[in-house]
């Protein structure tokens, strides 16, 4: 089944979930593969304490502290975002600790 949504085509029945993916604050961790399907991309910080930057970036371009905060309490803010569907980015997507090493899990498809 085809799924139309905003400029992309999602030719895929299931969604993929990432089963887990520990980050650490001193490396860009890839998160999502490139992907020109997508069409829904969403990705949810599961630590109660440490806080992440997700980067619609190469995970290879840098390793600064930059992108979109996901907090890791919900008092200091969001511990989930979800890809405006209106506007997909298709590249490959990485993730940095603030500190330590929280795990994030995402569902994109």
């Amino acid at each position: 089944m085809v799924q139309k949504r905003g400029r992309n085509q999602n030719l895929n029945d299931q969604a993929e979930v990432g089963g887990g993916i520990e980050l650490n604050s001193t490396t860009s961790i890839v998160i999502a593969a490139a992907n020109p399907e997508r069409t829904v991309f969403h990705v949810n910080n599961n630590d109660s304490l440490r806080s992440c930057w997700i980067k619609l970036q190469p995970a290879a371009a840098d390793d600064d502290k930059k992108g979109i905060y996901l907090s890791g309490s919900t008092r200091d803010g969001a511990k989930s975002w979800d890809m405006p569907s209106d506007n997909i980015y298709t590249g490959e997507i990485s993730a940095i600790a603030e500190q330590g090493t929280p795990t994030v899990y995402v569902t994109e498809y």
